[in-house]
Order: C-alpha cells, then sequence, then structure tokens
C-alpha cells in the first residue's frame, strides 16, 4: 500500500472519530498546533522519526509533552501511530487530515507570488478576487520575488494563473522573434 494511501486512511479515521465523538474543533486545533510545532522544532521532529528511540521512549516523550495540551482522542492517535509504527509519517497524516477538513469546509489555498508587498487593500481586493473566481474560501499565502518586475502569479492547487510582467514580457519576445523567424523567411524566398 502506498504511502499516500496510508496517510489518507489514517487521516479519514481520525476525522471520523473525532466526528463521532463531537471533538472535530478541539482536533482541527490540535492539528494547527502540532503542525505549527513540527515545523518549527526540529528536535521533535527527529524523536518521530529517529529509529534508535525506543517506542516507549517516544510514547513517553509525547505524553510527557502533550497529555495536558490536546484532546485526548488526539493523544490516542499519536500514541497509535507510534504503537503501528507510523509515527515517521505523522506529519504527513496531519497535513493529509487538514486538506481532508478544508476541502469540507471548502477552503482553498492560494500561493501568491508579487513583485513587491501587497496593502491590507489589495489584499482583500485580490481575496475577494479569488473566492468569486473559485467559488471557495481563500487562505491566501504571499510570497515576494522582485524578479517578478510586476503583477502576479497565483497557484491553487494545480492550476497556475501568471499575469507576471516577467511572464508577458517573456510572451511578447517569443511573439516578436516568431515574427521575427517568419520575416526572414518570407526575405529567403524573395
Amino acid at each position: 500500500m502506498s504511502q499516500r494511501t496510508v496517510t489518507r486512511r489514517y487521516a479519514a479515521a481520525l476525522y471520523e472519530e473525532a466526528d463521532a465523538n463531537g471533538v472535530l474543533e478541539a482536533v482541527d486545533e490540535d492539528v494547527r498546533m502540532l503542525l505549527e510545532n513540527l515545523d518549527s522544532n526540529p528536535p521533535l521532529v527527529r524523536v518521530f522519526e529517529s529509529p534508535v528511540i525506543p517506542q516507549d521512549k517516544k510514547d513517553s516523550i509525547i505524553r510527557e509533552l502533550l497529555d495536558d495540551r490536546v484532546e485526548g482522542l488526539t493523544m490516542r492517535f499519536l500514541r497509535l501511530l507510534i504503537r503501528k509504527d507510523r509515527e515517521t509519517i505523522t506529519e504527513n497524516i496531519l497535513d493529509q487530515y487538514q486538506s481532508l477538513r478544508d476541502e469540507q469546509r471548502g477552503i482553498v489555498d492560494a500561493e501568491v507570488t508579487v513583485a513587491r508587498s501587497l496593502t491590507d487593500e489589495d489584499r482583500t481586493a485580490l481575496v475577494d478576487v479569488l473566492e468569486e473566481k473559485t467559488g471557495k474560501e481563500i487562505r491566501l499565502h504571499l510570497h515576494e520575488d522582485p524578479d517578478l518586475v510586476g503583477g502576479l502569479v497565483v497557484r491553487i492547487g494545480d492550476r497556475v494563473f501568471d499575469a507576471s510582467v516577467r511572464s508577458q514580457l517573456s510572451a511578447l519576445h517569443d511573439r516578436l522573434r516568431d515574427t521575427t523567424l517568419s520575416e526572414n523567411a518570407l526575405d529567403d524566398v524573395a
């Protein structure tokens, strides 16, 4: 079974159990907090991924760190991952859970690259336009790239909309080159 299939199954199981126990919101918060901590705390990632740390030690560390900070279901889930030797894919499972929940809520991530920072008004206007185009709630992630010169590049899932000046200049360059080549071909014929 592929790792992607495994992560989806565990994420779906966590969702179903949280929903059945009426603790979806608490588990959502736990997942958000855990992902933030895994992202900002490499030693914690090493605890999950280390093959030399025994399972009972990992279990003890997790209980000590999180027992009073997370919902009981979240703790049982993390301990299950350790018992089943799936702790190395914990972050992937949590990402998949978050994606599943976002999909259910109609939320999509929009990765937007701009040449320079946007004002709050521009940000709000951009989110409004993207929400209107997609019919979904947008979670905006802005990145700056001065090489764009101007404009922006938007990536939502697999779709990319490139309205950067760099892209437009490149397209103009290609059209001019093609026109020049065509004219030179005509000169050769004459």
